[in-house]
Order: C-alpha cells, then structure tokens, then sequence
C-alpha cells in the first residue's frame, strides 16, 4: 500500500465514524423528543385519571411517567455524547471563545480556596471530580424527593389521604386473573427468590474473575436491606387495614421492601447486563425490562393491599438514589485506581442472564406456595342516631369527593334498609346494577360509549364519601338505549344506624345527557345535566315512594369531578325502605 494512500485511509475511516456518531445522536435525540411527548401525554393522564377512571389506570400512568423520564434522561445523556460533526464543532469553537474571556480566565487562575475547590469538581482527570460530582447531583434528586416525601407521610399530609381512598378502592375493583397475576408478580422480589438470584449473580460474576463485581452485588443487595429495614422502624407507618389486603403483614408499612429490592438489587444486575451488551437493541431492552419489573412490582404491593401509593413511591425515590450512588462508584471506580490501587473494569459477560432469568421462573413456580391472597371482610360500623331528623343526619359526611379529595355534590338521598331492601328497591323497577370499576370494565365502557352502543352493567365513575368508594350503584337507559345517555345513582353505606337498627345509607344521582372529553387529558367521560335536583325527582318517581325532604347543606351550585356544573337546593329524599 503507497504510503499517501494511508492518511485517506485513515481520513476516510474518521469520516465514517462521524457520520455514524452523528446517526446515533439523532436517533437518541428522536427517541428523547419521543418520550417527552409520552412523559406529557402521562402527566396529563395522571391529572385526568385521578378523577373518573379505573384506579389500575391511575397508577399505571404514573408509573409509565416515571419509565418516560428515564428514557428521556438517558437518551438525551447518550445524544450528548455522540454528538454529530457539526455540535462537536459548534461545541468546540464555543469553549475556545470562553478560555480567553478575562472571567473564565480569572476564575481558572484563581487562589482563592473555595476556586479551587469548585474547579476540582468538574475535573476529569481525577476520581473526585466531575464523575464524583455527577454521582452526588443525581443521587440528591430523588434523595431530597424522598425526604420531602417521607415528612408528607410521617405528618400526615394531602397525600395520605389519596392514599388511603386508592386503599379503600381497591377490593372493588380486584378480579381473579390479576390477583394471580400480581402475587407471581410480588414473588419476584420475596426474600426467598431475591437471595438466590443475587447468589447465582455472584457466582456468575466470581467465575468470570469479575470478583470485585461479585462483592458489589453481594453489598449493594445488603446495604438496601439494611436501609429500608432502618427507615421502617424509625417512621413506623401502619399498613393498610388488613380488611383491605389479600396478604397480612404486620411490619411498618414505608417504604416497601419489595419496591426497593427491586429498584436497587435487580436494578443493579440490569445496570451490569446494560455494560454486558454492546448493541443499542440489547442496551434498550434491558432497561424496557427492568422499568417494567420496577413497574410491576410496585403495582402488585398496591393491588394486594399491603402497601399504600407513597410506600412504593418512596421506595423508588430512595431505590433510586441508592442505586445512582451505588452505579456512580462502580463508573469512578472503573475509571481510576481508587480502590486497591487499581481499576475495576466492568465486563460482566451477557451470562448474567441466567440471574434475571432464575428469578421469573422461581417467582411463577414458587407464588401458589408462597403467597395465599384471602380477603378479610370489615365488620360494617354503626352508630346509632337519636332521629332521622336534620339535626341528626347532620353528622353524615355529605358531600362526595375525587380521588384527590375535591368537593363534589351533596347526597340527593338518605336510604333507610338493609343491602337486600336497597338492591331489591332499584332492581325491582328495572334498574341495572353497575359493574365494578376493574380495568376490563373500564376499558370495555370507554369503547362502547365511544360507539354509541348499550352496556347496562357499564361501572360508574368512582366516588368517594369519608374517603369510601360508593358501595353500590345503579343505573337506567333511556329511550335512546345508549350508554351515552343514563340516569344513575351511587350509594354509600354510612357509619350510623336508624332507631331502628336499619343501616343509614346516602346517595348523589345526576343524569349523564351525552359524552364529552373532559379532564386536562381529554378523555372521554360522561357530561351531566346541571340540574341534579331533577334526576333526584326522576328517581323517587322511578321507586315509587312520596317525597320526603330533609335539609342536608343548602342552595349551591359546585362542579364534579370532570368540571361539569351542577345546581341543588341541597335537601335530600330521606326513604324508608320496605
């Protein structure tokens, strides 16, 4: 080969590697635009979903919001270090003009102590610099989010009361497939499948002389442990009411293990098999897969009943930081000869798949063994009132509310009976009981409304009153035999008795007159008429019993949950039924 040929060679070959960094830059920056427009769309449909959806929506589109983050985050991360010829220039020529500006120049020659140290943080040579300083920053974030968030919880904050209403809500909307589902699903983060897993990483690791990796996940599986088991006992939190929960713990409730194993523990074999693979496919998937364990797992905490919303969101905020700090260290240490003097190459080999892949087999075979889900039915509370005078039904909690705690309408009806004489009421005079709120029956209702078509069992938007979903609705078509248009009715169990020992129960009632996109999200979702004191007549009608008011607030005017206007004169139908 002639000798002039060599530097073309060499030329040619530089060129190919720019305009390779330089795809890769754009498709890492299309993927950051992407899940940017998805982390808005989910922080829309949280907003929305707090309102009027299945709360397995809820908590799904917060979940996803957090997987959209990272993927942001890391997009953007690797389009900045792959930029395209023309960045690199741009990137080039502006830190050239900002050496010789007299500012930069002064602070670089500076003496002063407090200089000195800040220059040494964005270093590069040096093991305290600028990866020190990256690890700590990204490690605050969620740190700080923690603490704020734990302070929330220790002070019983808004958040616990959304909390408790996702708790309350929960044993309505359970079926059997996802209750099976979840408890192989928790599985995957019990003691009895994490304990293997992390010793199967390790020998793994050990066998592929990667002993300081082997240590690493043996300590950062330990140092979790510890952490979530000291910041129970000093918060102390109860658990849900087991009432509520197909599984019975009686250890503090905040934050949850399960959550936290699964950020830190599997989250740091994922950040292993994430250095294993060298191609952006493998690279992706193995993040897709640990999000969506993360994802999952925390679900399964709140669907079972063991854990409240802000438990397995501190767990992740805390998982988090651990796990940033924990990745920060493995990078520095990789880099520069911290420890022993040397550097600590991370080279894992993709046979740690063997790891992850051992803890889905052990959790599907071992959940019918270790986990028995089993309800535990409340005994219903009651008070007796003197009367079923106004004096007296004035202590029922009159108003219902969102998910989030906002006012909505004042009860239309006071029943007096038993569950039997409620249901028999409505369903003697052809009115149809409403499903449960469960993720199929939403989704099921959404797409026939959006066709026009009948579901007569269709679920109501859930409600809450003293924080309890309605126990009971109903509701009715009308001429246009479409789930666009129906009259309803939710209906609450209170905490009182009548003298005569019959359960106190309490209702709103508004009539749904079309389908609207309402919400910040825009979705669709009944429209009602404003004049609820008009489907309150329809319905004592449809019953067949006299009026009978008693004054509960008083003339008002309020919206409900999606924003739609209402007005009452704030009495309600008190109904004795036979």
């Amino acid at each position: 080969m002639a000798e002039d040929e060599v530097p073309r060679l060499r030329g040619s070959q530089h060129q190919q590697n720019q305009r390779s960094r330089g795809r890769g830059a754009g498709a890492h920056l299309l993927l950051a635009v992407a899940a940017l427009m998805l982390m808005v769309a989910c922080f829309y449909a949280v907003k929305t979903l707090s309102l009027f959806v299945s709360p397995m929506l809820f908590l799904a589109a917060i979940f996803l919001e957090v997987v959209f983050l990272v993927v942001f985050v890391y997009a953007v991360a690797r389009a900045l270090t792959r930029p395209s010829v023309m960045l690199r220039s741009l990137g080039e020529s502006a830190w050239t003009g900002l050496e010789s500006n007299e500012y930069i120049v002064r602070f670089r020659t500076s003496g002063s102590p407090w200089v000195r140290w800040l220059r040494n943080r964005v270093r590069t040579d040096i093991p305290q610099g600028l990866w020190l300083t990256g690890t700590v920053v990204i490690a605050a974030i969620p740190f700080v989010n923690f603490v704020s968030l734990a302070i929330t919880v220790a002070t019983h904050g808004p958040l616990t009361e959304v909390d408790q209403r996702i708790a309350n809500l929960m044993p309505t909307v359970r079926t059997t497939g996802e209750t099976s589902f979840f408890s192989s699903v928790t599985v995957l983060a019990n003691a009895q499948v994490l304990i293997p897993v992390v010793a199967v990483a390790a020998v793994v690791l050990w066998w592929k002389r990667q002993r300081f990796l082997a240590g690493a996940v043996v300590a950062t599986a330990l140092l979790q442990e510890g952490l979530y088991s000291a910041i129970k006992q000093i918060l102390g939190r109860s658990r849900p009411d087991a009432a509520l929960a197909l599984l019975v713990d009686t250890t503090p409730s905040f934050p949850s293990g399960h959550v936290m194993r699964t950020v830190v523990a599997y989250g740091f074999i994922a950040y292993l098999l994430f250095k294993a693979f060298r191609s952006t496919a493998g690279k992706s998937a193995t993040i897709a897969c640990y999000l969506l364990a993360v994802q999952l797992v925390a679900m399964s905490r709140v669907y079972l009943g063991v854990h409240y919303l802000s438990d397995v969101w501190g767990s992740m905020l805390l998982g988090s930081a651990v796990l940033a700090a924990v990745v920060g260290i493995m990078e520095i240490a990789a880099r520069f000869p911290v420890l022993n003097h040397s550097r600590h190459p991370i080279t894992p080999g993709r046979i740690l798949l063997v790891a992850p892949a051992l803890g889905i087999l052990l959790a599907v075979a071992a959940a019918p063994l270790l986990i028995h889900p089993e309800g535990h039915p409340a005994q219903p509370r009651s008070e007796p009132l003197a009367s079923l005078g106004a004096s007296s039904l004035s202590r029922l909690p009159v108003y219902s509310e969102t998910l989030t705690g906002d006012r909505m309408e004042p009860a239309s009806f006071v029943f007096v009976g038993t569950e039997d004489q409620v249901v028999n009421a409505f369903e003697s005079r052809g009115w149809d009981r409403a499903d449960p709120s469960t993720f199929a029956a939403t989704l099921r209702a959404l797409a026939v409304g959006l066709q026009g078509g009948q579901y007569a069992n269709a679920p109501v938007t859930p409600s809450f009153m003293a924080s309890e979903p309605e126990a009971i609705a109903f509701q009715k078509p009308t001429a246009s035999n479409s789930l666009r248009q129906r009259h309803h009715i939710r209906i609450w169990r209170s905490d009182y008795s009548a003298p005569d020992g019959r359960p106190v129960w309490e209702a709103t009632a508004s009539f749904d007159d079309g389908i609207e996109l309402a919400g910040t999200a825009k979705l669709p979702t009944h429209h009602i008429d404003p004049n609820i004191d008009a489907e309150r007549a329809y319905i004592i009608n449809s019953l067949g019993y006299p009026d009978d008011f008693v004054a509960l607030t008083g003339p008002q005017m309020g919206h409900n949950g999606s924003g739609d206007e209402f007005f009452t004169d704030g009495r309600a139908e008190l109904v004795l039924l036979h």
